[in-house]
Order: structure tokens, then sequence, then C-alpha cells
């Protein structure tokens, strides 16, 4: 019966109904999944991200007096002067442990997280984890007053709430995205990231400025925000097209013919096939990969707040707004390389590898390159946001290329493999910031600049292994059963 139906939808839309197609496009389904996909992204890195801004004035300054002599002028500042609001005399190393605290559950949920969005479908396993991370942002101030060690219990938890939303949005997004809007669709969501954490930074600093450093609130209105989210993605999404009630015969019939690699009938999927991934190279690639963008993206969001203020000794507004900036030109980047992409792979410029590759290591060189220089930049406040600017809005690269090509390699198994690579990656998340923290004991620019050297090294080490073991085919794990279908994305390398 469906096949009959698309047979007779081709012969209808093939030229005359171009008009019809913009139309039916424009009110599809799968943007609606991608635009709620993109908000939800946002505010799991925004609940995640808060506490690097409100930490810095949670937490008092009293046990810093060393002045360094290669530092930025700033207010002078006694043994005595600390924020009047400031409750927490925790040491650089403690908050290192409270803000990599959240990656101990992150990593440990991934794999449960990939099961579960395979078993049940992406839209419940990315709903709950947000709706379990807003009510624990919530919860931030109560656990932080009671003691770190509840605080860190929290982070932990919050976690494990993420864990599971990445490889459930690329579960669902291979339930709905055809190859040839991968780039772009896969891109803008993912990109919620940078927008979450832009947001997350410059509104904490805004509402620490407006009510005098009254940190508890920004974790509120991240975690409400949260909640009214939730409540939408119940309403308006669906794990698959076949379960969305109001989709167009028209959309349905586009996505049949265009979803390459993809089961639609999940009760003939075998288990999902743990060992032939563990066994796969181009699987390998991607997890060590994934390890040079976690990396360089956790140091910015973790600890460049710190740096702004500690170091270039920005107010707590400024530091806010300007920790935010290398972000907003990251998505930007993210959203135009998005449609290069495309574009690029769809007319024959590149090869859908060559792209992976060449777009990877942009992401991965330019961040490096950008936070060493403005490590060089001395005090000059405008050069060092720009450099950090420019360094990390490379960064927007790894969203068309390795962040989709989970999706290349297993449209069936794109959430378990995802759970794989970001688990991988994560770990970088719970190494940095206690690392940062024992390298910066007091917040100099040299220790800051020898922090940035490692990073440096980390990231080209593990895109170069990525460059030698990537592939874009879809793998023989991928089918449930024996398929003669094949993949051409690794001809034109």
């Amino acid at each position: 019966m469906l096949e009959t139906k698309i047979t007779i939808m081709e012969s209808k839309n093939r030229r005359p109904s171009e008009s019809r197609s913009i139309i039916d496009s424009a009110c599809s389904k799968r943007y609606v999944i991608a635009i709620m996909g993109f908000i939800g992204i946002a505010n799991a890195y925004a609940m995640r991200s808060v506490l690097s801004v409100a930490i810095t004035e949670m937490v008092e300054d009293i046990h810093r007096t060393a002045i360094d002599p290669n530092g930025c002028p700033g207010p002078l500042k006694t043994a005595n002067t600390t924020n009047p609001n400031a409750e927490f005399d925790w040491s650089e190393t403690l908050q290192g442990h409270i803000l990599g605290a959240f990656y101990y559950g992150y990593v440990f949920a991934q794999i449960p997280g990939g099961i579960l969005a395979q078993k049940y479908g992406g839209k419940h396993v990315f709903g709950v984890g947000i709706f379990l991370t807003a009510v624990l942002t919530l919860l931030t101030p109560i656990a932080a007053r009671i003691g770190p060690a509840y605080m860190i219990g929290v982070r932990v938890l919050e976690g494990v709430g993420e864990g599971p939303t990445i490889p459930a949005m690329n579960a669902l997004l291979a339930q709905w995205v055809p190859i040839g809007e991968r780039s772009r669709i896969g891109s803008f969501v993912f990109a919620g990231n940078m927008i979450g954490t832009i947001v997350a930074q410059s509104s904490a600093g805004y509402l620490l400025k407006i009510t005098d450093d009254n940190w508890p609130l920004v974790f509120y209105v991240c975690g409400v925000v949260g909640l009214i989210w939730y409540v939408f993605w119940n309403l308006l999404v669906y794990s698959s097209p076949n379960e969305h009630p109001t989709i167009t015969d028209y959309e349905l019939a586009y996505l049949e013919r265009n979803l390459k690699g993809v089961n639609k009938n999940k009760n003939t999927l075998k288990s999902t096939p743990w060992m032939s991934m563990l066994s796969s190279g181009p699987m390998w690639g991607l997890m060590i990969g994934q390890i040079a963008h976690d990396w360089a993206l956790f140091m910015i969001n973790a600890d460049l707040p710190k740096y702004m203020k500690s170091v270039m000794k920005f107010s707590i507004a400024e530091t806010g707004v300007w920790s935010s900036m290398p972000h907003v030109l990251m998505w930007v980047f993210a959203i135009l390389t998005g449609w290069l992409s495309d574009y690029l792979i769809s007319n024959g410029k590149l090869g859908i590898l060559q792209q992976r590759r060449l777009f990877s290591t942009i992401a991965c060189i330019g961040p490096m390159l950008g936070t060493l220089a403005a490590s060089y930049a001395g005090c000059d406040k405008i050069k060092v946001v720009v450099l950090f600017t420019i360094g990390m809005a490379t960064m927007g690269f790894f969203y068309s290329s390795m962040k989709v090509n989970v999706m290349d390699l297993s449209p069936n198994y794109a959430g378990p493999a995802m759970a794989m690579v970001n688990g991988v990656g994560a770990v970088a998340g719970i190494v940095s910031p206690p690392l940062i923290g024992y390298l910066i004991p007091n917040n100099t620019l040299l220790e800051w600049r020898n922090v940035f050297w490692i990073s440096g090294g980390v990231v080209i080490v593990a895109n170069s292994i990525y460059l030698v073991l990537a592939s874009a085919s879809i793998q023989w794990w991928n089918d449930p059963v024996p398929t003669s279908e094949t993949d051409d994305g690794d001809t034109d390398l």
C-alpha cells in the first residue's frame, strides 16, 4: 500500500508540482523536530554551563593574595576584599572537581541512554533527560549550601540526566533526516549547544549584575525554562515519521525514498552489535576524534569565564558577555558550514569522506591557534576577545563533519553508536577541569598559557588519528540481515 502511495506521489510531484513541494517543505514535521531539538540541546548546555559564570561569584576570593607579574591591571584587592554575597571558600582544585563532576555522570549514562533510545525511540529518552536535568538545576543552590560533596553529587546526577540526550537526538535525526539534508539539519540542531552556552553565560552575567550577585537566581531561571520546553516537546515531537499523526503524505513519501540505510521495522533489528562496533576502525577514529573537539569545547565552556575575570580582569557582566562571544560566531559558522557541506557534497565538489575530514581538521586547528594567540596578546582586551572568538568560531566546522559522521556509519544504530562516541569524548570533561584547576593554582597568565599549549597538543594528536581511521560508508554491522546495499561515501578519496 505504501509503495503504491509512493509511486503515485512520485508521478504527481516530479516537476509540475514544484510549488507544492515548497509549501509542504515549509510545513515539514522534520523541521519542527529540528527546531525543538535545537532548543532542547540549547537548554541542556545552558543548564550545564551556567555554573561556570555563577561560580565566579559564589566563591570567596580571600585566599588569593599573590600578585601576577604578567597579569592585567584591575581593581586593587586585599586579603579582606571579597564579594559580600560569595558564600563558599572553595580552592581552585575543588572548583575544578565540581565543574568536572558533571562528566562522571555524563559518561556513565551514554551507553544506557543509547540502548534506551534504540528500544523506545529518541523522543522520550531525550525529553526525560532534559526534564531531570531541569529539576536538578533548580536544586543546585540547596546542594551547594549543604556542602561541596552534595554539590558534586547533584552535578554527577545532572550528567546522568544529560548523558542520554546526544545519543537520543542522533537516533531521532537518523529516523527523520534524509542524507541530502543531514549536514545542515544536523549542524543546526547540534549547534544548539552554542546558543545555550551564549544565553546562559551572557544572561547569567547580566542577572548577577542587576541582582547584586544573587547567584541562586541564575539556576532557577535555567531550570524553569527547561521544564516549560519539556511540555512543548511532548506535544510536538514523535520518534519516527510513521508515528506522527499529522505528517503529510508528501513528506512521508519523501522520507521513505531518501532515508538511506534506515530499517523502518525495529522488530527486525538484532541486538545492538557492541563488539562489532568496538572492532570497527571508523568507530575508533570517531571516538578518539571526539576527544579533540570535547577537550577544546569543555575547556572554553567551563574555564573561559574564569580566565576573563581572573586574568583579564573583566567585571562579572563583561565576563558573561565576552565569554559568550566565541560561541556566537561558532554558531554562525556551524549553520553556514552545514549549508556549505550539503552544497559541496550534492554538487560533487567534495566526497562525503573528504568533507568530513577537511571540516573536522579546521574545527580542531582553528581553536588551538586562537587560544594560544590570545594568551600571547597581553592585556589588550579587544585583541584577546577577537582572537578567542575567531579561533573558537572555526569549531563550527565540527557540526557538519564529525558530529554527523555517526549517521553515515550506522543509521539503524545511530543512538548506541553515538553513545560510545560521545561517552569516550566526554572523558575529556572529567579530566580537563580538575587538570586545569591543578595547573592554575594562582590563576596567572603563564599558568593559563601552559594550559592552552597542553590542550593544543591533545587536540592535534586526537584529530590526526581520526583522519587516518575515518570513513563515510554504512558499516556492515548496520544491517540486521545481509543486504546488497552499499554506500559510495569512501570512493572519492
